[in-house]
């Protein structure tokens, strides 16, 4: 994610105007995943157009299907997440999320343009806008989870328009995942970005509730993942991992593996040689079908 903010004491953001290349849905599709980005304010909301892939399971009056993307203008409030149409999008298509502080009223106004065209709006009185940036949000309960591989994805054509200049604000941004940045030209009241590429993500499983999600990895790997699993025998590699995704990843990248355990610290990488046994506390992932 890329983020900017708070503003100086006294400053804030007038407008915010930032585009989605909308990537390819997750691989596989199993939750509700939304990418946004979004204005926190000084009322508490937050100011978050939204685009979002989820399963057909769960109907959130776009008329989606497994694979696609909704889009609409939206806020969170005190009285709970609101907004204006949803409109079916695709991948390769471009949403862009403007959003204008109206002097007359009060209020930030949004517009959600796809390919050109406005398809959403919604206002809200939500106090001034203090920070802005990017978001890849997976909701995870049941039964939306988990979101599985989010391709990398890019907002086009930033522009941040302060009330006042303030020259150092760039030393608020941050990133995580993320490449690219925003710049001023005019002392530090326009600040404005080509492209902030956000890394590819995979939402990994939990044990007990995943049991059985298939991981799917870079090279379209797939791995089906089972709680409470140890594989014996057949050792090719052991090491320290941060997760069962980097796990399963280090199997599909290693010659002759099938299987990768983890126990929450530690991955084996196992040959076709290995027999699955019950262990507490472990998660096992075996290799289904074998990506590029």
């Amino acid at each position: 994610v890329f983020s900017s903010g708070p503003t100086a004491d006294g400053n804030w953001i007038r407008t915010a105007n930032s585009t989605l290349v909308v990537p390819s849905p997750p691989l596989p599709q199993k939750g509700l995943l939304s990418l946004w980005v979004g204005m926190g304010t000084s009322n508490g909301d937050l100011i978050q157009a939204l685009v979002e892939s989820y399963n057909d399971n769960i109907d959130y009056d776009c008329g989606v299907l497994d694979g696609d993307w909704c889009t609409l203008a939206s806020a969170l409030t005190s009285n709970g997440q609101q907004g204006g149409t949803q409109v079916h999008a695709n991948a390769g298509d471009e949403v862009q999320m403007n959003y204008l502080y109206n002097d007359k009223t009060g209020n930030y106004d949004q517009y959600v343009l796809l390919n050109g065209n406005l398809v959403s709006t919604f206002s809200t009185s939500s106090g001034k806008a203090l920070g802005w940036g990017t978001a890849e949000e997976c909701n995870q309960a049941p039964p939306a989870y988990p979101c599985g591989l989010t391709p990398a994805h890019s907002w086009i054509n930033t522009i941040l328009v302060l009330d006042q200049p303030q020259p150092d604000y760039s030393n608020t941004f941050g990133t995580f995942g993320a490449s690219g940045t925003l710049t001023s030209s005019d002392g530090g009241k326009t600040w404005t970005a080509e492209n902030l590429t956000i890394d590819a993500w995979n939402y990994t499983p939990t044990c007990p509730d995943d049991d059985g999600y298939k991981l799917t990895t870079l090279d379209n790997s797939v791995f089906n993942t089972t709680c409470n699993s140890d594989f014996v025998g057949g050792e090719l590699k052991n090491s320290t991992m941060g997760s069962i995704q980097d796990c399963v990843t280090a199997c599909d990248e290693t010659e002759n593996c099938f299987f990768a355990v983890w126990d929450g610290e530690n991955c084996g990488l196992k040959s076709s040689v290995a027999e699955k046994v019950v262990r507490e506390g472990m998660i096992a992932g075996s290799l289904v079908s074998k990506g590029c």
